[in-house]
């Protein structure tokens, strides 16, 4: 079967050396682009929760893969800080699944609990 970054490519033409790239700026928050460089200037480490995700669902091949994923990626201890939980300076894990879900199959439901939603602060 083939993988998401192996459809992805396919369909966009994305050299696959740059995927998780393309898919990093593609499903980073929109208010977060504009201040995504300047934070990189400063802590080039602060997104690499963010592009480890993403190195963890290229290899998916199908749909529950990539929301175990996110799953993880929510309770990581290293999802903390207040401009990764309150100002969502962070890749949108609801863009990724559905940029996923345009190249993947899906191979039965969703999980049933949102990390986000169901999370304290």
């Amino acid at each position: 079967m083939k993988t998401f970054e192996e459809h992805y490519c396919e369909a966009t033409g994305c050299p696959p050396h740059e995927f998780r790239n393309r898919v990093f700026w593609q499903c980073l928050h929109r208010h977060a682009v504009p201040v995504a460089p300047v934070i990189l200037l400063f802590n080039r480490q602060y997104f690499d929760l963010d592009r480890e995700l993403l190195a963890e669902v290229q290899k998916a091949v199908q749909m529950n893969d990539v929301w175990e994923e996110v799953r993880q990626y929510f309770v990581s201890p290293r999802h903390e800080g207040w401009l990764r939980r309150r100002a969502n300076i962070r890749i949108s894990a609801r863009r990724l699944i559905n940029v996923a879900r345009e190249y993947l199959p899906s191979a039965g439901s969703p999980p049933p609990v949102d990390p986000v939603r169901t999370s304290q602060y």
